[in-house]
């Protein structure tokens, strides 16, 4: 198809197309990991009759869903960068749709799938648990309050990987990681300069924060009842969390995915 005469407008059947496309990229190294986890849960039935990840509370399937989806994340992008540019450039797609695509399927999509596939890999290895004549270890579904919440934050922190994805060539993940860890860290050194800066010319002793007996106190005074200011502070860090962040990951991303294929088209 020549990119002159797409459509400019949006898709839905070239954003499947393009999400197709995606799936067959990632599912050989789901393939690889999903098979990984198989030998390692056989071989603790083999040794103790039991699953490792059929025992506790599940908390390994999320963990592994979440590691393997910001694994993806982090290099959704990665044909847009270096000696395979070309070829995503000429995609018959718009920007938006390759953006949206990427944001799909690692946002929405695969979190899904992968908790349907897992929750039958946890009932699986519970009847293999049973053959080797264990008791049958508790089978893990995503179908729970607890699962919405994790899927909540795991897409928040997702669409950054996107954005990393969309800005590093190289070690995406890592770097990703890095950023984020500074940005966290930055946030942390203002507020506590912030409550400096407020309070500080009251004392001549360091800022030392303390909540004590139910009551705030920065530099040895009493400043504010505990409650309300945790519930404020609360909500200042779930607003970056979870709308500030998010909106910026995800309108960098798409600008930066726009910025490439721009330029690319000039040249």
């Amino acid at each position: 198809m020549n990119r002159e005469g797409i459509d400019r407008n949006f898709s839905f059947r070239r954003l499947g197309l393009l999400m197709r496309n995606k799936a067959y990229e990632d599912a050989p190294g789901l393939g690889i990991g999903l098979a990984t986890l198989a030998g390692i849960n056989l071989l603790t039935i083999l040794f103790g009759k039991m699953a490792m990840m059929n025992d506790g509370e599940g908390t390994s399937y999320y963990v592994v869903i979440i590691l393997s989806g910001l694994l993806l994340a982090s290099v959704a992008f990665k044909s847009m960068h270096g000696r395979s540019s070309a070829d995503w450039i000429l995609l018959p797609a718009t920007p938006l749709e390759k953006y949206s695509a990427a944001l799909a399927s690692h946002v929405i999509i695969y979190p899904v799938l992968a908790s349907v596939v897992l929750a039958g890999f946890s009932v699986l290895l519970s009847l293999a648990e049973r053959v080797a004549g264990g008791v049958g270890g508790r089978i893990w579904h995503p179908f729970t309050l607890e699962a919405l919440r994790v899927y909540g934050e795991y897409a928040v922190v997702a669409v950054a990987f996107l954005a990393g994805s969309a800005a590093f060539r190289k070690k995406a993940f890592l770097k990703t990681v890095g950023v984020s860890t500074a940005f966290v860290l930055v946030c942390s050194l203002l507020v506590l300069l912030g409550l400096r800066i407020i309070y500080g010319a009251y004392s001549s002793d360091s800022l030392a924060v303390s909540f004590d007996t139910g009551v705030l106190s920065v530099a040895g005074m009493e400043i504010v009842n505990h409650e309300g200011f945790l519930r404020i502070f609360e909500y200042l860090v779930n607003g970056v969390r979870f709308i500030l962040v998010p909106l910026f990951s995800i309108v960098f991303a798409y600008l930066r995915v726009y910025e490439k294929e721009a330029r690319d088209e000039v040249q």
